[in-house]
């Protein structure tokens, strides 16, 4: 199973040249690849050469004979375009077709482990290190073609794939040809910045993946089959999964069941193994649990509950002194938001098909960390990481929540139990409630004093159940102070698109408008004067022209409102809304968004543009309608008709324009940043059309109407 150089290498069809990058680094950090050029079609050769070097094959981006040319990273291809964006910096680079270019991606056994596909830093992390990587090997394959065409390096042209000198056009070289005599080069060779390399231009390439998409031709990890693979699958706890305990059961009603292969308790749950995915729910369905009930009544309110838990983990930012400013405030204005819990809820839910043998195990499971999922498969089986190969598969969507999943470990487990292959799939209501983990409800206290003039002075701002992400970078306010909260519920925290962005950004941006209406300033002009960084000036401008901001015709129950969010490595975006709000039926419609953004170099604005929308429809649903429902026992969110997310008759019209002001020339990444202000300023649009603050989310029929009515 484990693919070894000599494998490798065969692969690849007769390679003269490979180009050895070490594209491992932390997306954090600078690029600073190497390159090392491996002389001679000998197998044995290049592969002692490799090992002697201490290279590690899966960092190779190769160059075949017939100059095709293959990738490989760690990442995954989410829908998010990442394989597209990748695709076009190769092809640029190197001016390639794209039938040239091939990418492996998040196989464990023949891709770098550089790092988790989260946080929207694949196309900075990746994408901006391959064209790094790709202009260096350029530039050498010309020092060598210089060497063998006996031409002044500077007379030389690259073209297509090819070198050639203008006064002596017959002769051409290929890429593939020029690999005995290409130097090794180190880590300094290769530091650069944007102004060194030739300017990377979006030429609004098409989805690669698009065809296989529409027709339906694309494999995810649910369509895996290996033969006549088994199904499997876990008892579902009966109560919230921190807070109960199987104490015993009777599994003689399930042992019946047709089609039935394994039964078995495994800790505190029971595995059932079967022929089929209906015969395995069908034997846990038949099983009788008795479970540890929890010792508390079953009522539940979010707030009182993590307000009465909270204790003080420490605090996050303190600079000023806090009091006095607040005391020399003209207004001081204090209010306390609280956000719902909520859950990714992507279209495919956990699946992963996993071979295990007494030596090794392979799964193949849509995740957004194959690293971390042979990881933990190691650590489930008592194997060595070596001996687990994780091939990861497309998601059928992600969003944060598929990056540490156990799907793949519980796969194993399964296979390992039958000794053959199986296949675990988690029901609706397995996914919604298994793990019990969700996007934490968060109960924030925030205070800010401001002069008559509108300059804010001093906020202090108190996360109960919440990180705080967010706060930096936004505003700038000469004494805060920010404190973080911890509650112990008994409930898990989700990784979910935007963290705890989301949270902090409602209730900031609701807050700040708050603001703006108590010292009579609009609320886009009090944003300006205080806005800490400068890219964000010309970001609010843009919003409001967009949106037609202030609008001198208003209708009874429309809105606009702003929402500004600073993100990750220097992403920012503004985003703007106009609602309607219809008070008999407490029907709140978003009648428009429009969003400008800075992320630096924009790779792909097809695929980047298709991101932007998402989550800024991933907002619309987060403010409007998205909440998973439970009290202090149990989880009461088990189907899509208890979780309301956006259809497409809730999407607006979106408008969105990309500007490169700050650090121009580089990637920074545009998944998440544009969900935290759509939250906001929806919110905001409302709050104009009503006159009505909504402190809790989501913003429900009921919950508007009742707001109106009172």
């Amino acid at each position: 199973m484990t693919l070894t150089r000599r494998r490798f290498l065969s692969g690849l069809g007769g390679t003269s040249l490979v180009f050895v990058f070490d594209l491992s680094c932390a997306p954090e950090k600078a690029p600073e690849p190497t390159l090392l050029a491996l002389d001679g079609d000998d197998e044995a050769a290049l592969i002692d050469a490799a090992i002697e070097a201490k290279v590690d094959y899966r960092g190779w981006l190769a160059i075949a004979r017939d100059g095709a040319v293959t990738a490989h990273t760690g990442r995954m291809e989410l829908g998010q375009g990442l394989k597209t964006v990748l695709s076009n910096v190769i092809c640029q680079a190197l001016e390639l077709p794209g039938e040239r270019v091939h990418l492996v991606m998040g196989d464990t056994d023949l891709c770098p482990d550089d790092g988790p596909t989260t946080g929207s830093n694949a196309t900075r992390g990746v994408g901006w290190r391959y064209w790094v990587a790709c202009h260096a090997a350029r530039n050498h394959l010309l020092d060598e073609a210089a060497r063998r065409l006996r031409s002044a390096r500077e007379e030389l042209v690259y073209e297509a794939g090819e070198i050639y000198d203008p006064s002596r056009p017959g002769r051409r070289l290929g890429i593939g040809e020029l690999g005995p005599g290409v130097r090794e080069l180190s880590a300094g060779d290769l530091e650069t910045t944007a102004g060194d390399l030739p300017p990377y231009v979006d030429r609004g390439t098409p989805s690669v993946e698009a065809e296989a998409i529409v027709t339906g031709t694309k494999s995810y990890a649910g369509d895996l089959r290996a033969g006549d693979c088994l199904y499997g699958g876990f008892l579902l706890p009966e109560y919230h999964a921190q807070r109960t305990e199987l104490l015993e059961i009777d599994l003689a009603p399930a042992e019946n069941v047709p089609g039935l292969v394994k039964l078995e308790r495994i800790g505190g749950t029971v595995a059932a193994i079967g022929r089929t995915y209906t015969s395995v729910q069908k034997a846990l369905a038949a099983a009788r649990p008795i479970w540890k009930q929890p010792p508390y009544p079953p009522e539940f309110d979010n707030e009182q509950e993590i307000r009465k838990r909270s204790k003080l983990v420490g605090v996050l930012r303190e600079r000023g002194d806090v009091e006095r400013a607040l005391a020399a405030s003209d207004h001081v204005i204090s209010e306390s938001y609280v956000t719902q819990y909520a859950t990714p809820a992507p279209i495919e839910t956990h699946t992963a098909l996993a071979d295990v043998t007494a030596r090794s195990a392979t799964a193949w499971v849509g995740t957004q960390s194959p690293f971390l999922a042979r990881e933990r498969v190691a650590r489930a089986l008592a194997l060595p990481d070596e001996r687990v190969r994780i091939v990861g598969m497309p998601p059928g969507g992600g969003f944060g929540e598929k990056a540490g999943h156990n799907v793949a470990d519980r796969a194993a487990v399964l296979s390992s139990l039958a000794g053959e292959p199986v296949k675990y799939v988690q029901s609706r209501k397995e996914h919604f409630q298994a793990a019990c983990k969700y996007k934490h409800s968060v109960v924030i206290d925030i205070t800010t004093g401001v002069s008559a003039d509108g300059e804010i002075r001093a906020r202090t701002i108190d996360f109960h159940q919440g990180r705080g992400k967010g706060t930096r970078k936004l505003y700038d306010i000469p004494a805060v102070r920010y404190r973080s909260y911890r509650a112990q519920i008994g409930i898990g925290n989700a990784i979910m698109r935007g963290t705890s962005y989301t949270q902090t950004i409602f209730a900031l941006e609701s807050h700040t408008d708050m603001v703006a209406r108590a010292v009579g300033i609009d609320p886009v002009e009090l944003r300006r004067r205080n806005v800490l960084n400068p890219p964000f000036l010309p970001l609010l401008d843009r919003c409001a022209e967009m949106l037609g901001y202030p609008s001198s015709e208003r209708s009874p129950g429309h809105g606009q409102g702003f929402g500004i969010c600073y993100h990750g490595v220097h992403q920012y975006g503004v985003v703007g809304a106009v609602v309607e709000v219809d008070r008999k039926s407490g029907t709140i419609g978003v009648v428009r968004l429009c969003g400008a953004f800075d992320i630096g170099q924009v790779m792909n604005r097809n695929t980047a543009s298709m991101g932007v929308r998402g989550a800024m429809i991933w907002g619309l649903g987060y403010a409007l309608l998205e909440e998973a429902r439970f009290d202090a026992h149990r989880s009461h969110t088990a189907a899509f008709e208890d979780y309301r997310v956006p259809r497409f008759s809730d999407v607006p019209e979106i408008e969105l324009a990309f500007l490169d002001n700050h650090r121009p020339g580089v990637p920074r990444g545009c998944g998440e940043v544009p969900v935290p202000p759509t939250i906001a300023a929806i919110c905001n649009a409302v709050y104009d059309a009503t006159g009505v603050r909504f402190y809790t989310l989501p913003m429900t029929p009921a919950r508007v109407r009742a707001a109106l009515e009172s």
